[in-house]
């Protein structure tokens, strides 16, 4: 049985990574030449033609998010509202704490939920066949960013997406490696403001549905990373993050666990 540590696979130069179908999206990241001291530009995110994901509900504490579509449709949930976006309708603003998920317009109905669906059905009904089929030939493109602009967006989904990607980490054995895949995300989402809804009790709602939504968050989320940490998991790791993105991560203090 070997389960000796091998080396991670350095994706830091890369400016794009790509999920295949049934994903079928790409995040893109402005090259480090194009950045100076004081500037980060968004995040540009493409789901493909037929993209059946999405970004998951979620939440963050420490940073107010924007999506700004610029070619194709969004279905954008923020605190039980959804709305469908396009390039004339600007960007979408998602508060701290906000439960919120976005995707394709034209997501399979059967995997959305009853207000998505309901909003979903609406837009197709108000708009013309031609003008819904010219929105289906178009990929998704949105530009995402948060306030503040600190960088910690693009090491999230650097982190992320290379910690998926990579083919086996520290064991020869399957399971022992997409355990330490799962630490390893955990510890990722945890350290870069990202917290999953994994029971939906109707958060958005407030009051006492998000105390006991966001305290089983904390909970599973709190017990996984703290595994992954004492199994010698990172949040950011330098195979993965450019070296400007690393400095602007060590001029601040981690967040404890």
């Amino acid at each position: 049985m070997n389960t000796t540590i091998k080396p991670l696979t350095k994706t830091s130069h890369q400016s794009s990574f790509y999920r295949p179908p049934p994903e079928s999206i790409t995040f893109s990241f402005p090259p480090p030449s194009s950045l100076d001291t004081t500037t980060i530009q968004p995040t540009i995110i493409n789901f493909h033609i037929g993209s059946e994901l999405s970004t998951q509900y979620h939440w963050h504490t420490t940073h107010t998010e924007y999506v700004r579509v610029t070619s194709g449709a969004a279905l954008i949930t923020v605190s039980g509202v959804s709305k469908i976006y396009t390039a004339k309708d600007g960007a979408a603003r998602v508060p701290r704490y906000a439960r919120h998920e976005w995707m394709r317009f034209d997501r399979p109905a059967q995997l959305l939920g009853k207000g998505q669906r309901e909003t979903q059905e609406a837009y197709l009904r108000e708009h013309g066949k031609e003008g819904i089929e010219k929105l289906r030939g178009e990929d998704l493109i949105a530009e995402e960013w948060t306030d503040p602009a600190d960088g910690q967006k693009e090491i999230f989904f650097r982190n992320l997406f290379s910690t998926a990607l990579e083919p086996q980490y520290r064991s020869d054995m399957s399971w022992l490696g997409e355990l330490w895949k799962t630490l390893q995300i955990m510890c990722v989402m945890w350290e870069m403001d990202n917290y999953l809804v994994l029971v939906d009790f109707g958060g958005y709602r407030g009051g006492w549905r998000e105390l006991v939504e966001a305290a089983f968050t904390y909970t599973v989320m709190g017990l996984l990373m703290t595994l992954g940490r004492i199994c010698g998991c990172k949040a950011v790791n330098q195979e993965y993050t450019p070296k400007h993105l690393i400095e602007r991560w060590e001029s601040v203090p981690p967040k404890d666990g």
